[in-house]
């Protein structure tokens, strides 16, 4: 008994301590390795308001910058005037229209390069970016010079702004704006955020992606290990469940405050892009912390209705009878089925527990709405087992054997 409970703690402490970094391995490895999930973190960010917004200013700011719309319109209006040969009040009313008109230019620059980000041509070049840069976050995320997305080495998330000049400049030219074609190319990049998981990611997989795949079942085995090995098994899985909802409200927590932390690093100025991206970036690991937490709340409540206080042993046994009616109005019979359900219960019981927790455990991540649809699922198959299962009838009671009266011997 003593070498079970020693065994069963040593177990519970080696898998307590390591779901923490089972729960960030799995995380990061599976953002890597899977294109389809990795470019279904990012992708949505293309129609974020907030990264639109950033974009949209930067590259207004930037064609503002390399061209100066007041004074191109300002020698346009000076060379139409020469060119007339206008008076000097001539001259001087083109001179007064000469600020509107660049504020308008301004306007339709703002308007063309809102247009170019919000089309959708832009969230396809965009995903496709992601795509070819999860080619070089595999080796170890360094960007691509042809990707619209630069992921560096230090897990910096960067925009190249180049291409998205060009296309404003095509637009522009398109609309029959003269001084559109002297924009020149450019070679600069804003910083969307330092997004702390991707240096993360590329230090798990030079460790070894096989390792992030096989932590969280290696955690899972030795957790559910200690379990079975301890001689008082509800006591050690609520103990256990309740240390785990405790891990996970701390990595809870930790996620929150490095999401203010990285908004008040950014400024005000992209708190809202930082926020946007950090969002995107760490849902797959939030939902996996939710569903632990729903999780140990569930195997905390089942432990208790299995335990022995009065008011779960007055619920089992109002559901028993409850179950006895629906099997008489349904007009089961013992039949050798029902017989062995009954028999085997126990094992079936656990059979119908895991069958339902394979929908969770093989479509990650895990979250709360599937820890909660698997919860109901072995609920409703626990209650058809418990219908279908019929006791055998009890034995007839054995007849006691009468004693033969004594007779007196003829004499």
């Amino acid at each position: 008994m003593r070498g079970r409970r020693v065994a069963a703690a040593a177990l519970a402490t080696v898998g307590l301590l390591l779901l923490p970094g089972a729960i960030m391995a799995n995380w990061a490895t599976t953002q890597l390795i899977e294109t389809e999930r990795f470019v279904a973190t990012l992708a949505p960010l293309a129609d974020d308001p907030a990264v639109q917004d950033r974009i949209i200013a930067e590259v207004t700011a930037l064609v503002d910058e390399q061209v100066d719309i007041d004074a191109v319109t300002s020698e346009l209006f000076g060379g139409l005037g020469e060119a007339l040969e206008l008076g000097p009040k001539a001259q001087a009313a083109l001179d007064l229209v000469s600020a509107p008109i660049a504020a308008g230019v301004r306007s339709l620059v703002s308007d063309v390069v809102t247009e170019v980000v919000q089309a959708p041509a832009f969230s396809a070049a965009w995903k496709r970016s992601i795509e070819v840069a999860h080619t070089q976050a595999i080796r170890l995320l360094a960007g691509s010079p042809d990707s619209l997305l630069t992921l560096d080495r230090d897990g910096t998330l960067s925009l190249p702004l180049g291409p998205i000049v060009a296309d404003v400049r095509t637009a522009l030219v398109e609309q029959g704006v003269p001084f559109a074609a002297a924009i020149p190319d450019v070679d600069r990049a804003i910083v969307l955020a330092d997004v702390p998981n991707l240096a993360l990611a590329r230090v798990v997989y030079q460790v070894g992606v096989t390792v992030g795949f096989w932590l969280p079942w290696i955690t899972a085995a030795l957790l559910i290990g200690a379990v079975l090995v301890a001689p008082r098994r509800p006591a050690t899985a609520r103990t256990i469940a309740i240390v785990t909802l405790g891990v996970a409200a701390l990595l809870a927590i930790g996620f929150v405050l490095a999401r203010v932390a990285i908004a008040a690093y950014v400024g005000p100025e992209s708190s809202a892009l930082a926020r946007s991206v950090f969002d995107a970036m760490t849902a797959y690991a939030v939902s996996t912390i939710v569903g632990l937490l729903v999780l140990s709340v569930v195997i905390v409540l089942a432990v208790w209705w299995l335990g022995s206080s009065a008011l779960a042993a007055k619920g089992r046994a109002a559901l028993s009878e409850r179950l006895a009616q629906a099997r008489e109005a349904l007009g089961i019979a013992p039949t050798p089925f029902g017989l062995a359900l009954h028999r085997w219960r126990a094992p079936v019981r656990v059979a119908v527990v895991l069958l339902a927790a394979l929908p969770a455990l093989l479509l990650p991540p895990l979250s709360a709405l599937s820890v909660l649809a698997c919860a109901l699922l072995a609920a409703g198959l626990l209650v058809v087992v418990e219908v279908l299962a019929v006791a055998p009838p009890p034995p007839p009671p054995a007849k006691r054997a009468s004693r033969p009266r004594a007779t007196a011997a003829a004499s």
